[in-house]
Parts: C-alpha cells; sequence; structure tokens
C-alpha cells in the first residue's frame, strides 16, 4: 500500500486512457454504419452479356429516411464517367463511343419529375471493350454520395465443327480428325471420347474472327490401320455460353491396301466332287478394283473357272490337289491370300458325323425337355383333379343321403332259419333290432325284416363262459323252423324274394356279402355266430 503511494501518477493513468480511447473509437464507427444503412445502393456483383448482344447493369438506391433527395446519378467505367442524369440537366454521355444509341436509362428521363431511384443502365451492341467494373453512384443530400459496383463479364458464344482427315495407312501418328470452336470468349474447351487406343488429342488456339475471341483447334492423333477406317469418335466442346456440352460425332477415314481372305474350303475336296467353290473376300479403302486367281505352281486347273472374287471347280480332279492365291488390288495397293487343297480319295464323314451329332444331340435336348415338361403339367393337372375329389368326398359325408330308401313291402318273408345254431343260454336271447319303417306307410301291414342280431360274447354268459372254459365244441343243433316274436322265418323262394334281397342290399350292404345264396346251401350241417358288430 505504502509503495503503491509514491508512484508517479502518469503511470497508474496510461491503461485507463487506452480504453477510453478505444471505446470512442468504436462508437464512432456503429454511429457511422448505422447512418449507412439508412441509405443503400443495390447492384449485382456480375452481369454477363453476349457479344453483339444487349445487358441491362441493375441499380436501386434504398433509402429508409423520407427526406433523402437525389441531386445526381452516374455511371463511371474505370474511373471515368460513361452516362450521367442530373433532375435539372438531364441525361448526359460524356465518352464520344457511349453514344445514346448504345446506352440509356431504363426510368430515367429528361425531366426532373423522373424517379431516380431506379438508375438500372442499358447497353445495346455488346462489345469486348464494354467488359469491365462498372458503378453506380447516387448524390444525395444529405447523406452524401453513396456507390455499387457491377462487373460487366462479354462473352462470345463459339461456333463448333468436326471431321475427318483421311489419311492413308502409316507407322507413324497422323492426326485423324479435327475439332474447331470458332471465335469464343473465353476459349472453348475440347475434349474426345473415343475407345480406339493409343489416341491422343493435340490442342492449338488462334485470335477468333472478333476481337477479342478465341478459335480453339484440337486434332485427334493416333497411328492409322485398317481397323481405324470406320471407327467412331466424339468430340466434346464446353463453354459457359452452353446449357450443356455440344456432342459431334466423327467417323474416322483410313486409306489402306485390300486386306484378303478366302473362304469356302470345308476340308472334303475328294474325286470327283462337283461344284466346288473359294470366295475371295477384301476389305479396303477404297474399294477394290480387280481380282486375280493363279496357283503356287502356275498351273492353272482346267476344271476351275474364274468369276471375279468366286473361283468355281465344276469337278475335282487331281488337278486340284494345289495352292490357290487370290490377289485384290485397289488405288492405295495390292493384298494377297493363299488356300491350300488336300484333295482325297473319298468322301470325309467325320466332318458329317460330327455335325449329326450335333444335331442329334439338339433334338434329344428338345424331347428331353419337352417330355420333362409334359410329366410336369400332368403331376399337376393329377395334383387338381385328388384336390377336387377329396373336397366333393367331404362334402358328400357332411350332406344327407341323396336318395330315399323305397318303402319295404308288407308282409315279408323271411327264409326258413335253423331253430337253434349252437347251444344257447336263457340269458342269451335278445330282442331283435328295430327295423326300418316308412313313415307314411301303416304299422299293422309292415312286417319285421327276415334278419336279427346274435347276442355278442360279452353279452352271453353262463353256458358260454362254461363251455369256454371246458374247452368242449360248441354243440350243434338240427335246424328247425323258429318262431320269434311272432315273426315266422320262411326259406321259401317266391317272385317277391328278388325285390326285397335288392332292398336289403341298399340297406345293409355287409348282410348281403355274408349270406349264402340259397337256404338250400346254407344251413345243411353249419353252424355260425352272426355277431352285433356287423350290422353296424
Amino acid at each position: 500500500m505504502a509503495r503503491a503511494a509514491v508512484l508517479p501518477p502518469s503511470r497508474l493513468s496510461s491503461p485507463t486512457l487506452l480504453l477510453r480511447s478505444f471505446l470512442l473509437l468504436l462508437l464512432l464507427l456503429l454511429l457511422r454504419e448505422t447512418g449507412a444503412q439508412d441509405v443503400q445502393v443495390q447492384v449485382l456483383p456480375e452481369v454477363r452479356g453476349l457479344l453483339g448482344g444487349a445487358v441491362e447493369l441493375p441499380c436501386h438506391l434504398l433509402s429508409h429516411s423520407p427526406g433523402v433527395r437525389i441531386t445526381q446519378v452516374t455511371w463511371q467505367l474505370l474511373n471515368s464517367a460513361v452516362a450521367a442524369f442530373h433532375p435539372s440537366y438531364g441525361v448526359h454521355f460524356p465518352n464520344p463511343q457511349s453514344t445514346k444509341d448504345r446506352l440509356s436509362f431504363v426510368r430515367a428521363g429528361d425531366d426532373a419529375q423522373s424517379d431516380l431511384r431506379d438508375a438500372t443502365l442499358v447497353i445495346q451492341e455488346l462489345k469486348v471493350e464494354d467488359e469491365g467494373n462498372y458503378t453506380c453512384e447516387f448524390a444525395t443530400f444529405p447523406n452524401g454520395t453513396r456507390r455499387g459496383v457491377t462487373w460487366l463479364r462479354v462473352i462470345a458464344q463459339p461456333e463448333n465443327h468436326a471431321e475427318a482427315q483421311e489419311v492413308t495407312l502409316s507407322l507413324e501418328p497422323m492426326p485423324v480428325a479435327r475439332c474447331v470452336a470458332t471465335g469464343g470468349r473465353p476459349p472453348a474447351q475440347i475434349s474426345w471420347i473415343s475407345t480406339l487406343e493409343g489416341g491422343e488429342a493435340r490442342d492449338s488456339q488462334a485470335p477468333g474472327p472478333y476481337t477479342g475471341t478465341v478459335t480453339v483447334t484440337s486434332r485427334y492423333t493416333l497411328v492409322p490401320s485398317g481397323r481405324t477406317d470406320g471407327a467412331k469418335i466424339t468430340c466434346r466442346v464446353e463453354h459457359e455460353s452452353f446449357d450443356k456440352p455440344v456432342l459431334l460425332p466423327v467417323t474416322l477415314a483410313v486409306r489402306y491396301p485390300p486386306e484378303v481372305s478366302i473362304s469356302g474350303y470345308d476340308d472334303n475336296w475328294y474325286l470327283g466332287r462337283t461344284e466346288a467353290s473359294l470366295t475371295c473376300s477384301a476389305r479396303s479403302n477404297p474399294e477394290p478394283t480387280g481380282y486375280d486367281w493363279s496357283t503356287v505352281s502356275g498351273m492353272f486347273p482346267t476344271s476351275a473357272v474364274v468369276q471375279g472374287p468366286r473361283l468355281l471347280v465344276h469337278s475335282v480332279d487331281r488337278e486340284v490337289n494345289t495352292t490357290f492365291i487370290c490377289t485384290v488390288t485397289n488405288a492405295v495397293g495390292t493384298g494377297r491370300a493363299e488356300q491350300v487343297i488336300v484333295l482325297r480319295e473319298t468322301p470325309n464323314t467325320a466332318g458329317a458325323g460330327a455335325t449329326g451329332g450335333i444335331i442329334g444331340g439338339m433334338i434329344a435336348a428338345i424331347i428331353a425337355t419337352a417330355v420333362a415338361v409334359t410329366g410336369i403339367l400332368i403331376c399337376r393337372q393329377q395334383r387338381k383333379e385328388q384336390r377336387l375329389q377329396g373336397a366333393e368326398e367331404e362334402e358328400d359325408l357332411e350332406a344327407p343321403p341323396s336318395y330315399k330308401p323305397p318303402t319295404p313291402k308288407a308282409k315279408l318273408e323271411e327264409p326258413e332259419m335253423p331253430s337253434q345254431l349252437f347251444t344257447l343260454g336263457a340269458s342269451e336271447h335278445s330282442p331283435l333290432k328295430t327295423p326300418y319303417f316308412d313313415a307314411g306307410g301303416s304299422g299293422p301291414e309292415q312286417e319285421m325284416p327276415r334278419y336279427h342280431e346274435l347276442p355278442t360274447l360279452e353279452e352271453r354268459s353262463g353256458h358260454m363262459l362254461l363251455g369256454a372254459t371246458s374247452m368242449a365244441p360248441p354243440i350243434l343243433v338240427t335246424p328247425a323252423p323258429p318262431t320269434i316274436e311272432g315273426v315266422s322265418l320262411d326259406l321259401e323262394d317266391d317272385d317277391d324274394d328278388d325285390e326285397d334281397e335288392d332292398y336289403l342290399d341298399k340297406i345293409n350292404p355287409i348282410y348281403d356279402a355274408l349270406t349264402y345264396p340259397s337256404p338250400s346251401d346254407s344251413y345243411q350241417g353249419k353252424g355260425f355266430i352272426v355277431s352285433r358288430a356287423m350290422y353296424v
């Protein structure tokens, strides 16, 4: 504390003075910015115009203060005035080259009442010299001068074309196509689209037809060959004035001598064969002008006839056993091909057998495919029919009978049954099964059916159990006509029994299957037990 009291006053006040100075400067800058924002000039930072066309340079004064007055509007190019407007003196163009025919204000007129807040400038017949920074300046009261800067770019759309350059076959790289973009500003960019190997582009530039424009030439270079002839490549031109790149197709043209090949020999020329022939094919640019046939030995067969590119042998003999030469000529040069003929004593059937095997294999494959498809279709059809049949059977089981059993005849006569089939106890007698009666028939006229049930093994007790315990055979008794609960069983056959049998077959087919055809054969010295379960 004591040391601080003896320090000089100047050293204590230095930081405070610096801080105050900085705050004061910041306040002045804020006040200036606030005043500048009250009056603003609105322009575009860049405007593009086509060479020879018209362009507008927008310029607007935005003022939030109603008391602002505009005294003059001026357009400048590189600090040189090109157009001015004063409410009292009207429009003025200081530059002699900027005449009234080329420059004009959109809103401002000659009268003092014109709206000077819109100072948009229109330039007609654009030239390359019109490119540059344009300053739109408003002189206002009491806010002073406000300005905005716009960069005007003058561009020129190039004219494009591409063409093939016909060349002759060579071993050195040569330009085979050319693409030119004429009069572009800025210069156009050219590239090539090609699938050929070894090709490259070589570009060059030259002054365009108008001042400030550029012509670009691109040449596609490669080593020309016969395969290059007729190939297609594409020239791609890009420029900022295009909405999308321009594509120019080019078909290459290379002059080369004929490339010759011979066809028609099948390795089956045998003695006595007739109408054998050879064909000489040539690919060249330009087209061939002549075909010539000869042999290596110099001896031409007498049976061979020359027909332009075709050699016809009417009858194969031993003179044909030689090497044929086909020579083709065009404007560039000549080309030749040779074909060796191997004469056979007998026809060669190996090739025919192989061909027949291939054809037979194809036919067998087709037949196998057809059989497989047919089998699949049959299986599907059978499955479909089984599903339909199963559905119908389920419906038949759930539905009521489709027919009504006929009414049994009154006073059915039953065949005569033996009085006792085996030894029965008193407890083995059981009531007969309730017969079928038609609800529409009268009760007294209907009789019991001619069959009855015998007791089951569980119901039989007493004698049967004793007999089973003693292991004695069952005792058979002589059949006699019995009388069971007032129903007589008669075994006489008459005409009515056939209809009764049909009725019983419909009602109980199991009974009919287990009965004997006639009473005389059924009960002669036989004994049997019929269980109640057989009639379920």
